[in-house]
């Protein structure tokens, strides 16, 4: 480590950090005969003969869709063999390697992965429409939280996907502290793994085993003919046991593993009589993309509690008065009798707090699920506190039809400085609240940017101190996980059937990731299309780790494509490389670029950082783009909005630095119709209305200088 990178990582406050992806053993190691064992992963340990030869996904057949999501596997891999033995981008050349297998494999892992270097997909043949995956090719692991002092006597069910699962785990950990024993019988075979040991239970034959509420778990493997396990959990509170049902998720529920595996067949136009715009809005690409859909009339949410109540509202069938939310007392009656009957509800957001908005929220989820409606919650570990976690533990451990995903991404061991860094801010930023009803007719999705915090709902902290199960949010500045703001956000909400549906199983992609490497499959392909698409709105999920930067390229070609305006809502304002070369060359062609923004990010996690980047960007382009503050001194403006033309507009969590680009995944919604942008372009004006002219004079402090002159601490932002 020479000295400049010390100093580096001590304005961090990071002198040591190691990292270490330890993803243990699966169901291939410990259960024989498995199906999708007895074929060849993709992976940098399989020799190159294999690589050549292997049918990965089984009997799906080598369709275009396979050979799509092949290259994105091949890509990835090729990326693992580099950082374990330092190759291609990390410096060492290939061929030093001195192993007949390593160079086998990589020759044909380059090969495979040779199509992401182009940005567009030439679309494949066939028709446009809907397909299904089941290809084998991910390991599955679900967490079934066990709380024997909080669970109630009646009986409940937990399902485990094995869809498109090479090797499924279930690990059962305590949410509490009371010990518990968990006893029962499978109708197939179970791999138990406990305290460093592993055991095999035949199909009928009984298991057991004991929690001790010291955060100790316990790891089940289901072999492939498991459906069904009974058991019952048991303690000193509930010494007659308390009945669990153990269930494989796509033989209980096809329709769910239907939407669960649904792709899309995109027709893309021919590049005769359309424009760069249209060009870049309906072209194929490796970013995971839903096909062309109709905008319709989604409802725009400018304000904070609009925002906030289109989530109750999903959820309880009526939105919560402004008296109700005044007295910021999240126990206070709430009435369920107009709410939906909801098949599905997928919750995703960078975080979940455990105030006033996580608590309702969470009480109406609570609802739904005592009805037995599945609940599926996505949402970032390393911002969640103790009491964040417990709160969301204690549900899914009441409640075991709803399941917790707490991403964390891990480097692996040895790993660059610059992604073991990644360890602490890498997050998973996509944001959804989808609710499928039985009536379709009272469907919703929201997107947009705002989280499930008391940040995007009031102006000062609320007052929690009655509720000690509740976190008192209240620190300004720094890089404390404690941390609040008053922010000022946007979201859209999407009512018709094919909308939500659609993009329900967009986030399924996600939902359905490989345990080990969070790769998810993307959702839809390029197909050859007769005439213009009908549609003119299209969701996106970006992985950007796994895609290759595809967003950046997409955001890339979208500026390049701008004839005469650029208009954008975002406060972080610390472009990559490529997206500050596509401004350069927009300005230099005449492009007008107009930002409200917020310079001073006072009052965020990492605030002064931030705020230095927003000033380097002022520096660089103040003179040329006119640069607005959103003005209310004590509100952070956190909406996303970005607007070409009169024509497309962009709704999304992406925030114009290099997190969304190289490190987060995110998600938006694009639009190409002018009478949409006709719908936002007051939006817009009341940001520019709320919002006063940068000085092209700032100051930004030598240490803040001598930091991000590092492009790898810049790419950390």
């Amino acid at each position: 480590m020479n000295v400049r990178t010390a100093v580096i990582l001590a304005l961090f406050g990071l002198a040591a950090l190691a990292g270490c992806a330890d993803a243990g053993g699966n169901a291939c190691d410990l259960l024989a005969g498995q199906a999708a064992c007895a074929r060849p992963s993709l992976s940098a340990s399989t020799p190159g003969a294999q690589v050549a030869a292997a049918q990965f996904f089984g009997d799906t057949g080598d369709s275009d869709y396979e050979r799509r999501f092949l290259t994105l596997l091949a890509n990835n891999q090729l990326g693992a063999m580099d950082r374990a033995n330092g190759t291609g981008p990390f410096g060492r050349n290939r061929r030093d390697v001195q192993n007949r297998d390593f160079q086998a494999t990589y020759s044909t892992l380059r090969q495979l992965a040779g199509p992401i270097a182009k940005a567009h997909l030439p679309p494949a043949g066939g028709g446009s429409g809907d397909g299904h995956f089941d290809g084998r090719w991910r390991v599955s692991r679900q967490t079934l939280y066990i709380d024997a002092a909080a669970r109630p006597s009646t009986p409940k069910t937990f399902d485990f996907s094995g869809l498109q699962a090479r090797s499924i785990e279930i690990v059962v950990r305590q949410a509490g502290r009371q010990p518990a024993d968990i006893e029962g019988t499978c109708d197939g075979a179970l791999a138990i793994r406990a305290a460093g040991t592993s055991r095999i239970i035949a199909a009928g034959a009984a298991f057991g085993f004991r929690l001790s509420g010291e955060n100790d778990t316990v790891s089940l493997f289901p072999g492939d003919s498991l459906n069904r396990c009974t058991a019952r959990i048991r303690s000193s509170l509930a010494p007659t046991g308390a009945p669990l049902t153990i269930r494989r998720e796509e033989t209980a529920d096809p329709v769910l593993a239907s939407l669960d595996s649904r792709y899309q067949r995109c027709p893309v136009p021919s590049g005769a009589g359309i424009d760069a715009l249209e060009r870049a809005f309906y072209a194929g690409r490796w970013l995971s993309q839903t096909c062309a859909m109709p905008i319709g009339e989604p409802r725009l949410l400018r304000k904070s509690r609009d925002g906030f109540n289109a989530k109750v509202e999903a959820l309880m069938g009526a939105p919560l008065s402004d008296a109700t939310i005044g007295r910021g007392d999240p126990e206070q009656p709430l009435d369920f009798s107009k709410a939906p009957t909801l098949k599905l509800i997928y919750l995703s957001s960078l975080e979940f707090k455990a105030d006033f908005s996580g608590r309702i929220i969470e009480r109406l989820i609570r609802h739904h699920a005592a009805l037995g409606t599945k609940v599926r919650i996505m949402v970032t570990d390393v911002l969640e506190r103790d009491k964040d976690d417990a709160m969301l533990h204690r549900l899914a451990a009441e409640f075991p039809n709803v399941e917790l995903q707490e991403y964390r991404w891990q480097a692996d061991h040895g790993a660059p400085i610059d992604e073991q860094i990644s360890q602490l801010h890498k997050v998973h930023h996509i944001k959804m609240l989808a609710t499928l009803a039985q009536d379709p007719a009272r469907s919703r999705v929201i997107i947009g940017g705002r989280n499930i915090h008391d940040g995007f709902l009031f102006h000062h902290p609320v007052d929690l101190s009655r509720y000690p199960d509740l976190e008192q949010y209240g620190k300004t500045d720094g890089f404390s996980l404690n941390y609040y703001s008053n922010w000022s956000d946007f979201d859209i909400e999407f009512a018709d059937r094919a909308t939500v549906e659609t993009l329900a199983a967009h986030l399924s992609t996600i939902w359905l990731r490989d345990a080990d490497t969070n790769l998810a499959r993307p959702f839809s392909i390029s197909v050859r299309g007769d005439g213009r698409p009908q549609g003119n709105a299209r969701h996106f999920i970006s992985v950007p780790y796994e895609d290759d930067h595809a967003l950046e390229a997409y955001f890339v070609e979208l500026v390049d494509a701008a004839h005469h305006r650029i208009q954008i809502v975002n406060p972080y304002l610390n472009l990559t490389p490529s997206l500050a070369e596509a401004f350069d060359r927009a300005l230099a062609r005449g492009v007008r670029i107009d930002i409200v923004g917020r310079i001073d990010l006072k009052g965020d996690i990492g605030g002064k950082f931030l705020t230095a980047l927003n000033k380097l960007f002022v520096e660089k382009y103040g003179d040329r783009i006119d640069i607005r503050e959103f003005k209310a001194p004590d509100v952070v403006l956190h909406s996303k909005i970005m607007m070409i033309d009169e024509r497309l507009v962009a709704i999304s969590s992406v925030n114009l630095n290099n997190r969304s680009f190289f490190h987060d995944s995110e998600n938006g919604m694009m639009v190409l119709d002018p009478a949409f942008y006709a719908r936002m372009k007051p939006v817009y004006d009341d940001y520019l209305a709320h919002s006063n002219p940068v000085s092209t004079k700032v100051t930004i402090p030598w240490t803040y200088r001598l930091l991000f002159d590092e492009a790898w601490v810049r790419q950390a932002f």
